[in-house]
């Protein structure tokens, strides 16, 4: 049993009529190693301690804001498809589902609090849109005991405004706005090319490299395993200039979604692991934007924030699944701490907002190598079978770079320049 979070101080019990509690980046997914949350009783349980103490008499409602399920990176078949129709998600979702009977029970006895209202949300993410099919909702509904809601990209709950924060980022942006697309007489999920990206370049490589993906600082890790860093190089730069264009042009796929801004966007997003968009500032703008909102919750990326103009506020709840203390010799890691948020609320208006650190249990014996430097021999494997010529790569790229600055062209291929230097570990143009 998980004791109940404190009732925060100054702040009397009868001035509050709703509490929301919001959790990100759960990325809970099919078991195994790879599995990014596999603690996930404990997530529920935490959820369930919602149900007494001082919460017992009020209404919650509980939002998973975006990546709960990470639907992206489960397989189906053994494959990781890009065209995903209704059957695909549902079949996906089920995966998951059954990794994690126990999180959907906790879920279920949250709902069944006899005392006051209760409610599930679900918000879309990058790595679970799957969630926007009417099959997926319904799956999970039952799992849930039939009470669970899903608003889509986002929640408005009187002045406060939730959404994971997908939408700020170049990478996972739905273009045409809708998240389905109908290629002859099928429904397909749109998805962004970011997804397509991750799906067909970094997922094949999760089986070897999922400990590394959990590590923080992300550019460090990449400074000691140089070899990575190559393998990596290798396999991004052949997608972005050949295999992307190959299929784009001979097969007319419409998961194939080509823009400079795409082209630009993949330099700087893998060589630091963050997006190239400062989501404070595009949220207070949004906040600026609406005087009837006073707080804006997003998730998206993986460090807790917070930003704050006079009495509105916009949080970014960091992550709830497992991320390490990278140890720079590569043997040992520390579990850092989850975090979400609280919002308590009165007659629609926000009386106090803040976020909650919390120590989960340990993933299971196993769940990481004992040492980084386990991976090296198969990287270096990999790098020999597939014949990759780093020192011949670089040398194309630098001839890229010099076209780029003979055509004066400003869009072009400049992205090529950038990807370099970030794979390299050099500043970001």
């Amino acid at each position: 049993m998980v004791d109940p979070p404190p009732w925060p101080r100054g702040l009397a019990e009868h001035d509050v009529d709703q509490v929301l509690v919001v959790f990100s980046d759960v990325e809970m997914g099919a078991g195994g190693v790879t599995d990014d949350f596999p603690q996930t009783d404990y997530l529920g349980r935490l959820v369930t301690s919602y149900n007494r103490g001082a919460f017992a008499s009020q209404q919650v409602t509980v939002v998973f804001n975006g990546d709960t399920f990470d639907l992206l990176k489960t397989s189906l078949d053994g494959a990781y498809p890009t065209r995903i129709t209704a059957e695909v998600a549902a079949a996906k979702m089920t995966r998951v589902a059954d990794c994690h009977a126990g999180f959907f029970e906790q879920i279920r006895a949250f709902l069944a609090h006899p005392d006051a209202p209760r409610d599930v949300c679900f918000i879309t993410g990058n790595h679970d849109l799957e969630l926007f099919f009417p099959e997926v909702q319904a799956l999970i509904r039952e799992r849930c005991g039939g009470a669970a809601s899903f608003p889509g990209e986002r929640l408005r709950v009187g002045d406060v405004q939730i959404e994971h924060g997908y939408q700020a980022d170049p990478m996972f942006t739905l273009e045409s706005g809708s998240p389905f697309i109908d290629i002859e007489g099928e429904r397909l999920l749109n998805l962004p090319w970011g997804a397509v990206a991750v799906l067909e370049v970094v997922v094949p490589f999760a089986p070897l490299l999922y400990a590394l993906d959990r590590m923080r600082p992300r550019g460090q890790v990449l400074k000691k395993l140089p070899e990575v860093r190559d393998l990596l190089l290798g396999a991004y730069w052949r997608y972005w200039t050949r295999d992307y264009w190959r299929d784009y042009f001979a097969d007319a796929d419409p998961m194939k979604k080509a823009s400079w801004t795409m082209l630009r966007e993949i330099a700087h997003r893998f060589g630091t692991g963050h997006a190239d968009v400062s989501m404070g500032d595009h949220y207070q703008r949004l906040l600026e934007a609406d005087d009837a909102l006073s707080l804006y919750l997003i998730g998206h990326q993986h460090d807790a924030a917070w930003w704050s103009r006079g009495p509105r506020r916009v949080l970014r709840t960091g992550c709830f699944r497992n991320e390490f203390a990278f140890d720079e010799q590569g043997a040992g890691y520390r579990l850092l701490p989850k975090i979400y948020a609280e919002v308590f609320m009165q007659g629609g208006k926000v009386r106090r907002s803040h976020l909650v650190e919390v120590e989960a249990p340990p993933p299971p014996p196993g769940y990481l190598p004992e040492s980084l430097f386990a991976v090296l021999p198969k990287v270096r494997e990999l790098l020999a079978q597939h014949g990759i010529d780093v020192e011949h790569e670089r040398a194309a790229q630098a001839a890229q770079e010099a076209k780029e600055r003979e055509s004066g062209d400003p869009n072009g291929f400049a992205f090529m320049r950038s990807l370099r230097r970030a794979l390299l570990g050099k500043a970001a143009d």
